[in-house]
């Protein structure tokens, strides 16, 4: 099995655990973000890198394919700045 087809098996919550351990954050910081538990990130963790064939935090970054600090596609902040802030005036 590739990474790529590894990659796909992971669950939603996995993913999102990936993303964020792929940027660099702790299991604490991710849980805290998640709002979920330690023991579940880690849970979360260990299925991804039995899943992806990995053993380390930076196999994982390395993998990610936007590399670390690159999960910023939601652009909920860009969005929320711009509303109502138009020079739409007169």
């Amino acid at each position: 099995m590739t990474k790529e087809s590894g990659l796909r098996r992971l669950t939603l919550s996995e993913s999102r655990v990936a993303r964020l351990v792929a940027e660099g954050l702790s299991d604490e910081q991710v849980a805290e973000r998640l709002g979920i538990g330690v023991m579940d990130v880690s849970a979360e963790l260990a299925e991804v890198f039995r899943k992806l064939g990995l053993r380390s935090r930076t196999e994982l970054a390395l993998l990610a394919p936007e590399g670390p600090g690159s999960g910023q596609d939601t652009g909920k902040g860009d969005a929320a700045a711009n509303e109502g802030g138009g020079d739409n005036g007169g």
